[in-house]
């Protein structure tokens, strides 16, 4: 989505376009009503050991994680005067039980794909680990965030995911992140722009589906050829499967959006023969059967938060990830389709100010969500693209930020570690 609040339409009508001006320090996009559609779907329950285990940990105040390999890692609740961000780890026994075992987050390979090995006993101090693979980085609006991302995990950014202006054409084909040294002309990893197939308001899927936007699309393709970033990752059309945005497939037919799809895909190769295509689901969405096909896609993303249902405990987590389209079952799609997978947005979603935490749906200050999205991005990381996460403040939005401000120390704190 272009925002992950739960507003009104009209505040919808009264927002700016997508990415704010020059001084923009967070990703600003439209919120599509509440966060608490995701097409009915249902809480899932957790397992009755994972249950106990989460009484018994919040009887001594204290949130219990399980991480690749079976230990446990206990992490301290807030304890104020700057302290909140304190980890302490420790070991314990691996589980005694069948039921008291975890599922495994890693997806089933493919024949033939190659299975990472469980990565190695993190060290306990903050201040910057290793990536999970890929290129790492986070959604932003300017250079001087990404560097902040920088300071507060201690490792590089090398990919930036943004959102185009999609207010006009002219908008669309020459996107504000390559003007001036404070967006990203001067950034040294890379790009990842996320587009429309038209502009809001201005055309519709059928002349898309004929090609009739091919020559705005060849502009776009000459505009990143010029800038040398040629091969920059571009979010087409993300989300699609949702049913809040204007080029979602439920707007149109499925045969029509993937016309579309391939006519944009091909004006933009003619022009930027290098540029790496990323068609983006949003997690427990379905939207399989729009898969454009594996001539007009390199890289096979999913957006995924940790709400509906929050993942609170790794059990739950589990379930979520192999739902139909979770971030274990996109990524085995992908796979089983020879390309490289992306989660181009994830993180955090605040128990206040969001519509899921109005619903009792969002996991708040969450360091199992972090901790398992690592783990399976570490497990699967022969075949990730890149990964983003998406740290926001604004208000009625997410609220997953995780410096300027911090708004979940504890998730901060583990997140600092482990990358």
């Amino acid at each position: 989505m272009r925002h992950r609040a739960g507003v009104s339409a009209s505040t919808v009508a009264s927002q700016a376009p997508d990415v704010r001006p020059a001084d923009a320090r967070t990703p600003a996009r439209r919120t599509p009503g509440s966060e608490g559609g995701r097409g009915g779907r249902r809480r899932l329950g957790w397992t009755a050991a994972a249950t106990a285990l989460t009484v018994a940990a919040a009887a001594l105040g204290f949130l219990v994680l399980t991480p690749h390999g079976g230990s446990s890692v206990v992490v301290a609740p807030s304890l104020g005067n700057g302290l909140s961000r304190a980890l302490a780890l420790a070991t314990t026994a691996a589980p005694t039980s069948p039921a008291a075992a975890t599922p495994t987050t890693t997806p089933t390979p493919t024949p033939g794909a190659t299975t990472a090995k469980p990565p190695a006993a993190l060290a306990a101090a903050p201040g910057g680990g290793r990536v999970p693979g890929g290129l790492s980085g986070i959604t932003a609006g300017s250079l001087s965030q990404v560097q902040a991302w920088e300071r507060f995990r201690g490792t590089p950014v090398n990919v930036v995911q943004t959102f185009a202006d999609l207010s006009s054409w002219d908008t669309m084909v020459h996107p504000w992140i390559g003007s001036g040294p404070e967006k990203f002309s001067t950034f040294n990893g890379r790009w990842v722009i996320s587009e429309s197939f038209y502009p809001d308001g201005g055309g519709d899927m059928g002349t898309c589906a004929n090609g009739g936007y091919a020559a705005k699309w060849n502009q776009f393709g000459s505009w990143l050829t010029a800038q040398g970033r040629s091969d920059t990752i571009v979010r087409l059309a993300w989300e699609a499967n949702g049913d809040w945005e204007p080029w979602s497939v439920s707007k149109t037919d499925t045969s029509t959006w993937i016309r579309c799809f391939q006519q944009v895909v091909t004006a933009i190769r003619a022009t930027d023969p290098k540029v790496r295509i990323d068609w983006t689901l949003n997690s427990h969405s379905g939207g399989l059967d729009a898969y454009p096909g594996n001539g007009y896609v390199d890289i096979v993303g999913i957006d995924t938060y940790d709400h509906w249902p929050p993942s609170l405990t790794q059990a739950t987590f589990d379930q979520q990830c192999h739902e139909a389209t979770g971030l274990c079952s996109v990524i085995a799609f992908a796979r089983a389709h020879g390309k490289q997978f992306s989660v181009p947005e994830w993180g955090l979603v605040g128990t206040q100010d969001t519509g899921a935490g109005r619903a009792g749906q969002a996991g708040g200050d969450n360091p199992v969500y972090i901790r398992a999205m690592y783990n399976v991005l570490r497990a699967n990381s022969d075949d990730l693209a890149y990964e983003a996460y998406f740290s926001d403040s604004s208000p009625d939005n997410v609220h997953s930020s995780l410096v300027n401000p911090d708004e979940n120390p504890n998730s901060a704190a583990l997140y600092a570690q482990l990358w």
